[in-house]
């Protein structure tokens, strides 16, 4: 029985452990898109606005800007789409965690009882032994 429930056990947390790698993935790709919009935001910063010059230089650099700005709102996009699953994932971290908890304690429980009952089992071929040697001793003494 305890054999079976270790196997159970070894899947529940196996199945926790993939849940927390997605989760560490999950994390990974959120710090990649934030390092996408400071990239972002470091080429607007180095878009150079023209003081002087024609009115269409000016509307080029505003349009490249604009089109930076669309990328951003896109990874932020891209961004609450992965806090979404990501809160899902951890949902299914606690299940996973909560199903390998009671794993763990139902083999707990079934090698607390294989103890007792080996332990039992023992008393008694003590107890048996010890009767067989008082009774021998008995034997000697009357004889």
């Amino acid at each position: 029985m305890t054999k079976q429930l270790v196997n159970l056990v070894k899947i529940a947390k196996q199945k926790l452990d993939m849940q927390e790698k997605a989760l560490s993935r999950n994390q990974m790709a959120i710090k990649r898109k934030r390092s996408e919009i400071d990239s972002i935001n470091a080429q607007i910063a180095a878009i150079p606005m023209p003081t002087s010059g024609s009115f269409s230089a000016y509307q080029s650099q505003k349009d490249s800007i604009r089109a930076y700005i669309y990328q951003i709102e896109e990874i932020q996009i891209q961004i609450g789409n992965l806090y979404k699953e990501q809160e899902h994932i951890t949902q299914q971290i606690r299940i996973a965690h909560l199903e390998h908890e009671k794993m763990l304690y139902l083999y707990n429980k079934a090698k607390d009882a294989e103890m007792t009952e080996q332990n039992k089992k023992e008393a008694k071929r003590l107890d048996e032994a010890t009767i067989m040697l008082h009774s021998r001793h008995a034997n000697i003494a009357t004889s």
